[in-house]
């Protein structure tokens, strides 16, 4: 077993976690590092002097932590919007002389396989993943094995994860400027997916929103596949802005009254109940009305659900969340948040746990779901010892993009 450093640049902090997945799929972690993270601001690079000297100082306390240096890392990204778009390959099976139905081979599927991956992006996006969805033989829907069936023409559904080009290209240049290389830059929705989904909740239609500071990130599995996935650039930090706007307070007391005071639902027999704010630097001691904290967390969290909602009833239609809605990151913790989720998506809504990991307690395995999720990842896409076959390779690769 290789030891896997994954590194996550976030709005408010920078993680780092290392670790390997054990024969028995079990994730063994072997140190873990978190830092205030500088010079990041709704999940893009606002001062890089300082992102860079905050993120080397994270490397060398991690180097530290491990008694090894950091040669590589894989990079959790939500890429400044992420998107996800459904492309179709479609290859014709007939045979040009006797116009009859052929057997269809591994290199067909080899073929097809390229062509759904090969349909262009506009040039201000680039491919994080390509994710093999279902196939269809001529008008035989929702086949995964294709291979000996006899048809005409032979499609596949192809889900591209994309993102902003340029915000994925400068948080690879900072890691790159460390100097270590930078492996792979890896959704974070994608990621918080796989580290609390097992394989049987994947089958269900399950929904994953992880709630960043910077962002806010879902995927759905059905069927054990990814069904669409996108990111909202709203996440905590807004929230904090509303609050010191709307209340006339710091960012820094806005944050701390959000955290040990805030809801997402209102209360309206709350109404008279006050919450003291300490003084902070400039900004005298503030008596402020429950109801009105309370008022401004749930009008944005009510939009940003909102949103995913519409997302998903978009693209998903005929999709049932049989499993549910499973809440990840910081912003999960909100009290409130899983009453409020049940109210917009009406299906039950509970904390995402990460399953089978050693060496991090269960409270702070939480903090480091995404990242635990892309440990996981990027052992999906090692390859066996024994030579696998060209097929078995293609699949392989498609969990992961290109950069193109």
């Amino acid at each position: 077993m290789s030891t896997t450093v994954v590194l996550e640049i976030g709005t408010s902090q920078i993680r780092l976690l290392a670790g390997e997945i054990r024969d028995d799929g079990a994730l063994d972690i072997a140190g873990t590092f978190k830092l205030k993270s500088k010079g990041i601001r709704k999940g893009e690079i606002q001062d890089r002097d300082s992102a860079i000297e905050t993120l080397r100082e994270a490397i060398k306390a991690m180097e530290g932590i491990l008694h090894k240096s950091i040669h590589a890392v894989y990079l959790v990204t939500s890429a400044g919007g992420v998107q996800s778009t459904v492309y179709t390959g479609c290859l014709n099976l007939v045979d040009a002389d006797e116009n009859l139905p052929q057997e269809i081979y591994e290199e067909d599927i080899e073929e097809v396989i390229e062509l759904a991956r090969k349909v262009p992006l506009p040039e201000n996006r680039v491919k994080l993943h390509t994710l093999q969805q279902y196939f269809q033989v001529d008008d035989t829907y929702g086949v995964t094995h294709p291979q000996n069936m006899t048809g005409s023409e032979l499609r596949l559904d192809m889900l591209t994860i994309h993102g902003k080009r340029s915000t994925v290209h400068n948080f690879q240049k900072l890691v790159d400027d460390v100097p270590i290389i930078c492996t792979d830059a890896v959704f974070s929705g994608l990621c918080s997916a796989l580290a609390v989904l097992p394989d049987e909740q994947k089958e269900v239609s399950t929904l994953v929103i992880d709630l960043g500071a910077g962002s806010t990130d879902f995927v759905i599995y059905s069927n054990g596949i990814v069904q669409t996935a996108g990111s909202i650039p709203v996440g905590g930090e807004h929230i904090t802005n509303d609050i010191s706007i709307g209340l006339t307070i710091s960012t820094q007391q806005a944050e701390a009254v959000k955290k040990r005071d805030g809801s997402a639902l209102t209360n309206r027999l709350e109404r008279e109940r006050t919450i003291s704010i300490p003084a902070q630097q400039a900004f005298s001691a503030r008596m402020i009305r429950a109801l009105t904290l309370n008022t401004i967390i749930s009008a944005r969290m009510e939009e940003t659900f909102s949103f995913v909602k519409e997302h998903i009833d978009h693209d998903c239609p005929n999709i049932s969340l049989s499993g549910g809605v499973l809440l990840t990151g910081g912003g999960a913790h909100l009290t409130g948040i899983r009453d409020l989720g049940e109210k917009i998506f009406n299906v039950p809504c509970s904390l995402g746990k990460p399953f089978d990991i050693h060496g991090l307690p269960a409270k702070e395995s939480l903090q480091f779901a995404t990242l635990i999720g892309c440990i996981r990842y990027a052992d999906s896409l090692k390859l066996p010892e024994e030579a696998p076959s060209r097929l078995k390779k293609i699949l392989q690769f498609i969990w992961g993009g290109t950069h193109e």
